[in-house]
């Protein structure tokens, strides 16, 4: 009688692993968020978008020119909204 639950006990974790990789394949493989790496293979420097605060990687990111600086977005909404308030403050 013990030899059948640990023989489900294996058949669950081999199951469970399988959904997990199968999951993996369907959503994408996990990227590391503290890491993330630009097209010349090394590291990419993090910024912090100023609208919602995410950190994002440098490289790929939405940006603004902004009196000679460039500010970085995670997203083409956050870059919008920097807009609207910046338009809304000068007047």
């Amino acid at each position: 009688m013990l030899w059948r639950f640990i023989v489900l006990g294996v058949l669950l974790v081999i199951v469970y692993f399988m959904v997990k990789s199968a999951l993996q394949g369907l959503f994408g493989k996990s990227q590391d968020v503290t890491r993330s790496v630009g097209t010349s293979g090394r590291p990419s420097e993090m910024v912090q978008d100023p609208v919602c605060g995410m950190f994002i990687p440098k490289e790929g990111a939405y940006f603004l020119e902004q009196s000679g600086q460039r500010v970085f977005f995670c997203s083409e909404t956050c870059r919008a909204n920097y807009q609207k308030k910046l338009s809304s403050a000068q007047f």
